[in-house]
């Protein structure tokens, strides 16, 4: 009986057990969804979704399921997708003000603004209090660039729920863009008193107190962030960036360890980690940390300029390791040939030579550019400088034997040319024309690349060198404001200065720039450019070279003269052909204009005209008609281009296009402008605006507002 009784007992047992790992095992939709709200809440975005998923294929009409999966499919930056969950989530919930605000929102994401406002504006119709509605309403404000009207919508929503923790932290955002200060702090004094143990709360506190560099308070605040969350990667982030602008480098490099210890993958982190290297006089620690960001991000275009700007200045020519930072251009270069994108191979070819000038690959494709748009001098010089690298590897493209052959071929065709005519290296010649500062205000912390503004003035100084033709000496230095740039350029003897400076979102970069006289301080041009996609960074600054250039005029010296025959330093290269007519102007007497691009010198100082009669690529030679009954032209006194004929080619071009073509197009380095600072060539569009490609800029204070929930 004791017997029975134990065997029953054991087999009640076991039921008991598998009945709960089989209740176990059969969770409802509803746990799943539950799961996925508390794997929400806590910013863990992947396992959320996965658990709404498990919800729904439980129940697929659980339109709650399939909204709060778009909520995360939101944040993971999946906007079509988003869309067609919230298609499934209103099968179930008509009308749902919920859905359609998130459809509003991932609008904007896409960049469709006119449908998002559409949808915003009719829930607002229907329903004046909807909060979430007026966010919307204000971020489309924000994109449109009124600061003020989405300061309206979010005080609005803040009237209707008082203690609404998104408009609280994007008024005080918001507020401290606008220099309201005092209101900014009002914001979040409040904020932090309804939500002081959660951590964003905190870290915008420190955003804000960082825009108004009060580094403390800042400083103080992201510690409280990540002590409340120890994995809030941002509030690190910003922390290390803080602590950089408090010059506590050694601080940094290790916050930023402790960052890349916990995600490899953050290109920030290397970022700025060699940038404190860089600040502690350690450039060659900095290059390699940023060796290795940039092999885990090759897209920072910013990191890649800042190892470029530091390679230039601290590495040895003879460095093999210059192969593999080339590396990177050239295989770009390639993309853009297969792409028949030649401005822009050009453009990738050159800085590969910049970073590596014995890269035989790049030296060759790019004397073949050369050699495709008739400028044989130059593309003799290139072949000539191959032969003369000495190393172990044979041409990938010409074996030793081809090149000598295109060498002895070329010396011959080139035997009656102007420079063995007058006996002129014009490879040697000094072919400098202007002087010009590139000047930065130094950025806030709150850049996605802290000292982007650095990075900028250096690399847009950078690109003006090293290039065949260049015209353009540059030097870059931080300032205060305008009085500081202008006086340090008319005390150093600067023709032009520029302010210059970088806002960068997470999808696009718009470059500001100023360009002044440095004589007189007077506004030459300006412009803002906008870049987006890939390689978008040095897109923008090859249009700001481009722009610049086209405001210089053309101008140059006498090197030679046989009687009434002279000998310039123009030639095709700088967009100098046959019947252009040129001032011959007094050695030192040529400034440049009070007002406005261009050039100005007296009348007396007027010599007399030189028109070319023959232009070769680097140098040309015409007929001088002197001025007034004495002969007083030498060498040395300055030619001011007055008028071009248009080539056939470009007349051609026009009819067909509407618009001429660059007569310098193998390189689109030259300078444009005749002596009023007047395009002689007219130029195709330097790039899209984003009007043109129908989006808006995203200044990185949007991303800012737009990443609060």
């Amino acid at each position: 009986m004791k017997n029975l009784n134990k065997k029953v007992s054991v087999a009640l047992a076991a039921v008991f057990v598998c009945g709960r790992i089989f209740a176990a095992a059969e969770k409802t939709a509803s746990d799943y969804y539950n799961e996925g709200l508390a794997s929400q809440n806590n910013e863990n975005w992947y396992e959320a979704s996965q658990h709404y998923m498990e919800a729904i294929q439980k129940n697929p009409v659980y339109s709650d399921a399939w909204f709060h999966i778009a909520e995360c499919s939101y944040q993971l930056g999946e906007f079509d997708l988003v869309l067609s969950q919230l298609d499934e989530a209103e099968k179930y919930a008509k009308d749902d003000n919920s859905i359609n605000n998130l459809r509003g929102m991932t609008y904007i994401a896409m960049q469709q603004f006119v449908e998002a406002r559409k949808i915003f504006e009719k829930i607002l119709k229907k329903t004046p209090n909807d909060v979430d509605a007026r966010f919307g309403l204000a971020e489309l404000d924000l994109f449109d660039g009124r600061i003020s009207g989405a300061e309206r919508q979010y005080s609005e929503a803040l009237k209707r729920q008082s203690e609404n923790r998104k408009a609280l932290l994007s008024l005080a955002v918001v507020s401290s863009k606008l220099g309201k200060t005092e209101n900014s702090q009002n914001y979040i004094k409040q904020a932090l008193l309804l939500y002081s143990n959660e951590p964003e709360v905190h870290y915008i506190a420190a955003v804000v107190a960082a825009m108004n560099n009060e580094l403390k308070s800042a400083e103080a605040h992201c510690r409280i962030a990540v002590q409340i969350d120890g994995n809030y990667e941002k509030a690190y982030e910003l922390l290390a960036k803080i602590r950089y602008a408090q010059k506590e480098y050694e601080d940094v490099i290790s916050l930023c360890d402790f960052i890349i210890g916990r995600d490899r993958n953050n290109s920030s982190a290397w970022y700025l980690k060699g940038a404190a290297l860089n600040s502690l006089q350690k450039p060659l620690d900095a290059i390699s940390v940023w060796t290795n960001g940039l092999k885990i991000s090759p897209q920072d275009e910013i990191m890649r300029a800042a190892l470029e700007i530091a390679v230039n200045k601290n590495i040895a020519l003879e460095d093999s390791r210059r192969a593999d930072w080339a590396l990177y251009h050239v295989q770009t270069a390639r993309e853009y040939a297969r792409r028949y994108e030649s401005q822009s191979s050009i453009y990738e070819y050159q800085r590969a030579l910049k970073i590596e000038p014995a890269n035989k690959e790049a030296r060759i494709a790019f004397a073949s550019i050369l050699e495709l748009n008739g400028m044989h001098e130059l593309y003799l010089e290139q072949l000539l400088f191959i032969k003369s690298i000495k190393d172990e590897n044979s041409s990938k493209n010409l074996s030793e034997t081809e090149l000598d052959d295109k060498i002895e071929a070329y010396e011959n065709l080139l035997q009656d040319s102007l420079a063995k005519k007058w006996n002129v290296e014009p490879f040697y010649l000094d072919k400098n024309r202007w002087s010009i500062g590139i000047y930065f205000v130094p950025g806030t912390i709150n850049q996605h690349h802290i000292e982007n503004n650095r990075i900028a003035a250096e690399f847009a100084s950078d690109i003006f060198s090293g290039l065949a033709a260049a015209s353009v000496s540059t030097e870059t230095a931080s300032v205060s404001g305008f009085g500081d740039a202008y006086q340090k350029a008319r005390t150093s003897g600067k023709d032009y200065f520029i302010l210059i400076s970088v806002d960068e979102g997470a999808r696009d970069v718009t470059l500001d720039y100023t360009m002044y006289s440095a004589r007189t301080g007077s506004k030459v041009t300006e412009d803002s450019l906008y870049g987006t996609g890939n390689n978008r960074y040095s897109g923008v600054f090859r249009r700001f070279r481009d722009d610049i250039l086209n405001h210089l005029p053309i101008r140059g010296k006498i090197i030679d003269r046989d009687g009434k025959t002279l000998l310039s330093d123009l030639g095709r290269s700088e967009n100098v052909i046959e019947g252009s007519v040129f001032d011959v102007v007094r050695k030192n007497s040529i400034q440049t204009a009070s007002s406005g691009s261009g050039v100005t010198y007296k009348d007396s100082d007027i010599l007399g005209t030189f028109t070319v009669t023959t232009s070769g690529e680097e140098i040309s030679e015409g007929l001088l008609e002197y001025r007034g009954f004495y002969d007083r032209v030498n060498t040395g006194d300055e030619l001011v281009l007055i008028s071009r004929p248009k080539t056939d080619e470009e007349n051609a071009a026009q009819i067909v296009s509407g618009s001429q073509n660059n007569a310098n197009a193998n390189a689109n380095i030259a300078p444009q402008g005749n002596a009023n600072g007047e395009s002689v060539v007219e130029q195709k569009s330097p790039g899209l605006t984003a009007e043109d490609l129908g989006v808006r800029r995203t200044p990185a204070f949007i991303d800012l507002v737009r990443s609060i929930y």
